[in-house]
């Protein structure tokens, strides 16, 4: 029979202290609490014992079966020198922080309203990464998800290197705003395991005169409203992004004004107008807008109907087949970049012109010698039959 308590009260240096036996304290652990005078020291032993009394007494009246529990529980638990208590209360905290978190619906919910002032790439990119999530962990918890089921689930929604990496990011970004207070919903530790993968710097793709031709035939025979788009790309090297923000307004006979609002580098740039793209323009004229609706459904479709291997909702059938070649980074930028070079035109003025914050020696090292001069030539002869 377990030896019956006894709360002490004694005088000490600190003031009167009363002590708490490891096997009572709700700690687990020894306590000592200290009172001023004796009276509140000795008002609070005699509550101790009368709870025990209540309470503690009734822990030596256990059923059989109980018992019986018990004493597996603890040879479970003995080769980790874990207690049954300590492995209750590990039990009640990992609930109690259960309860303490959000469900990854609603806590994916509140993220997106937070950055809804992002671009419509950005937008696009985390509506992606949301749609993945809860293909992975509908239902759950943030504060249930392991760092080795983050893992596995970024490795495989992004399977290569680079995807791996830019779908990390967004994670990162997501899980360490929900681990922040006042929220507290998770540990922000545990993207920890979504380490950056090391990638190959492989030569840029560009394309060829034929391709880049058939593409444009192709925009025209399928959605001519889409022509413009494509032209600008290949004759001026715009970024993407760029070019969803280019209003018709900016297009002029003697070339194309960036505004500092719509570039990446946020400084202002004029694109002189080139021949081949003022012929295209001539053929197929600006509308109010310079992209058309659906630009991002169409600008696939004419990519997959010219050869490549892209995925397209607005062509039959939607996954491409695997013989087809893929669609190289940037393109249409990398292939007008590569042209001008080729053709002799000096970096400097191009750097300005690109929209390079990082001078030259960027160009040069990754177009210089990419494009043959005959083939460059070619290119800057397409003109709408």
């Amino acid at each position: 029979m377990a030896r019956k308590p006894s709360f002490k009260f004694i005088k000490s240096d600190s003031g009167w202290k009363v002590e708490i036996p490891e096997r009572l304290s709700p700690t687990g652990k020894r306590q000592r609490v200290f009172f001023a005078t004796r009276d509140e020291a000795k008002d609070y032993a005699a509550e101790l014992r009368s709870d025990y009394e209540d309470h503690g007494t009734k822990a030596s009246v256990i059923s059989p079966s109980l018992a019986d529990e018990a004493t597996r529980a603890a040879a479970l638990l003995a080769p980790f020198g874990i207690s049954l208590l300590d492995a209750a209360r590990m039990a009640v905290a990992t609930k109690n922080t259960e309860l303490a978190s959000s469900s990854i619906e609603d806590a994916l919910s509140i993220f997106l309203k937070s950055k809804s002032g992002r671009s419509e790439a950005h937008a696009n990119a985390y509506g992606y990464m949301k749609r993945d999530l809860l293909k992975s962990f509908a239902g759950r918890m943030l504060s249930s998800i392991t760092a080795a089921e983050l893992l596995a689930h970024t490795e495989k929604s992004a399977p290569t290197p680079a995807g791996f990496n830019a779908l990390t990011r967004l994670i990162r970004a997501f899980w360490r705003w929900c681990a922040k207070h006042p929220r507290d919903w998770c540990d922000a530790k545990r993207v920890e395991a979504l380490e950056r993968k090391e990638t190959t710097k492989d030569e840029i793709g560009v394309l060829d005169a034929a391709q880049c031709l058939k593409l444009l035939e192709t925009a025209k025979k399928h959605y001519p409203e889409c022509v413009p788009g494509f032209a600008i790309s290949l004759f001026t090297g715009m970024r993407k992004a760029e070019l969803t923000r280019l209003q018709a307004s900016d297009v002029t006979s003697s070339g194309i004004n960036l505004p500092a609002t719509s570039t990446k580098t946020g400084r202002r740039r004029f694109i002189q107008m080139p021949p081949p793209l003022k012929a295209w323009l001539k053929a197929y004229p600006l509308e109010e807008t310079v992209l058309p609706a659906n630009w991002q459904k169409k600008e696939k479709a004419v990519r997959r109907l010219a050869g490549w291997k892209v995925w397209s909702s607005l062509a039959e059938p939607h996954v491409p087949p695997e013989a087809l070649p893929e669609w190289p980074h940037n393109a249409l930028r990398h292939t007008h970049a590569s042209v001008l070079i080729a053709l002799g035109k000096p970096l400097e003025s191009l750097t300005f012109e690109f929209g390079h914050s990082g001078g030259a020696q960027v160009l040069k090292s990754h177009y210089v010698g990419v494009m043959p001069k005959a083939e460059a030539a070619k290119i800057m002869k397409i003109r709408p039959k």
